[in-house]
């Protein structure tokens, strides 16, 4: 599965590697992959998300871990101190779903044929109502395993995308 992260890499890297001249014309916007891809992805990504927000709210860490993350995942904050791999996710997991309900708000989507990433606001609801709310700007990266998509990965920071107008 270590795949999943280097299939995100390569993805911004084929843009790179093709022949170009050199040219001081700016960079324009990443190639997207076809509509149907990109309608699969937003279809079986929304669901991880409704899946990842219900198991929160029933504090059930193992299935956001093993249904949401491949098993090589890595994640990191602010801090800086990644996590890798479905072990730490599990112990990471087991405590903040006691902590908060979330609702996961996609601001900013590119999708390839199979790899993918998506900047969220990721809202978090304390469950202890006398905390008040609080909002990550998170980035999920994605990549497409046995025709199913599935998470490689997230960075994460507090703050949140404006609204869009």
């Amino acid at each position: 599965m270590k795949h999943l992260l280097y299939s995100a890499a390569l993805m911004g890297v084929a843009t790179i590697a093709a022949p170009a001249q050199a040219t001081d014309a700016p960079v324009g916007n990443l190639v997207q992959a076809p509509k149907a891809i990109a309608d699969d992805f937003r279809s079986q990504v929304d669901a991880l998300y409704r899946m990842k927000e219900k198991a929160f709210a029933n504090e059930d860490a193992d299935k956001i871990v093993e249904q949401f993350y491949s098993a090589d995942a890595i994640t990191f904050g602010p801090e800086g101190k990644p996590v890798v791999g479905r072990p730490g996710f599990r112990d990471d997991y087991r405590n903040i779903v006691k902590i908060a309900n979330v609702r996961v708000e996609p601001v900013h989507t590119h999708v390839g044929t199979d790899a993918a990433w998506e900047w969220v606001n990721f809202r978090a609801t304390p469950k202890d109502a006398s905390q008040k709310p609080f909002t990550f700007i998170m980035l999920f990266v994605f990549a497409k395993q046995d025709g199913k998509w599935v998470s490689g990965g997230d960075a994460y920071t507090i703050g949140e995308f404006p609204a869009a107008k």
